[in-house]
C-alpha cells in the first residue's frame, strides 16, 4: 500500500487569519470556511454542503508550529 500523498497546509490555509478556525474538506484539499467561533466555522462548512468537515485552530505565529 503507497503511503497518502502529503498535504502541504502552509499552502491550504494561507489565506486564513492567525488565531481563525477552520473547516476542511473531508479530502483535505480546501478551506470550506473558516471563523473566529469553531461553531461558526462548522455550521458556516454544513451550510456549504461539507457535513462532515475536518476542523482546527490556525495557530496565533508560525512559531507555534515547530515542536
Amino acid at each position: 500500500m503507497a503511503p497518502a500523498p502529503a498535504v502541504d497546509f502552509g499552502e491550504i490555509l494561507k489565506d486564513v487569519p492567525p488565531g481563525a478556525w477552520v473547516a476542511l474538506s473531508n479530502d483535505e484539499t480546501h478551506v470550506v470556511a473558516f471563523a473566529a467561533d469553531m461553531r461558526d466555522a462548522i455550521k458556516a462548512a454544513n451550510q456549504a454542503g461539507e457535513q462532515e468537515p475536518i476542523v482546527l485552530r490556525v495557530p496565533l505565529s508560525a512559531s507555534a508550529l515547530f515542536l
